[in-house]
């Protein structure tokens, strides 16, 4: 039986650095002109940095296309999904991005090689997911993996300032990078752990 993982994109495939250095904030105080700083550990971008509509809506529309073009891969990511491809495992990409970015998200995957099998673009991962018989799913949004544990689905959950509050629980694996993903993915799957060392 081939063996099924979701991935989400942002945050996740993506290397988007920590803190001040994080792509967001530093693309957003170049368009405010100001130094900004974090009021709240939110996934949501609007409260996190106490915007108005106005304010996020045209960074959006300055900002995001040319962010989501110019991100780097997650160190280890891609070697990771290549080993995994190896493996038969199927990579089904779901992302929250609007589906008017699908092109800029499919150039941008194919400028890295990385591997997958689907690209959806839905902000409702868990439904998603249970159509697609995904049984790993890694995420960093804490509301998805709620979701997805709701609906029995174990969750790799990348470690962010905005998923904090989730607590420990079964089938909920906190990690901080991919080659702890690695490590998961080979004791959930039985897999030795040289054929998926970073």
């Amino acid at each position: 039986m081939k063996k099924i993982i979701g991935i989400d994109i942002d945050g996740v495939l993506t290397h988007e650095k920590e803190n001040g250095n994080n792509i967001w904030q530093m693309k957003l105080a170049e368009y405010l002109d100001k130094d900004i700083t974090r009021s709240k550990d939110e996934y949501n971008f609007k409260k996190a940095f106490n915007l108005t509509d106005r304010e996020l809506e045209g960074f959006i529309d300055k900002h995001l296309a040319n962010i989501y073009k110019n991100l780097k891969p997650a160190p280890g990511a891609l070697d990771t999904l290549l080993k995994l491809r190896k493996l038969d495992f199927k990579i089904i990409l779901i992302t929250a991005r609007e589906k008017e970015y699908k092109k800029i998200t499919e150039n941008w995957l194919v400028k890295y090689n990385i591997p997958y099998d689907s690209l959806y673009h839905e902000d409702n991962k868990a439904p998603l997911a249970l159509d697609n018989n995904i049984q790993l799913f890694i995420e960093d949004n804490k509301n998805n993996a709620l979701q997805l544990l709701k609906n029995n689905i174990p969750v790799i959950l990348i470690n962010k300032y905005h998923n904090q509050n989730i607590k420990e629980k079964e089938n909920i694996y906190r990690v901080n990078n991919w080659q702890q993903i690695a490590n998961i993915i080979c004791e959930l799957y039985d897999i030795g752990d040289k054929q998926l060392i970073i």
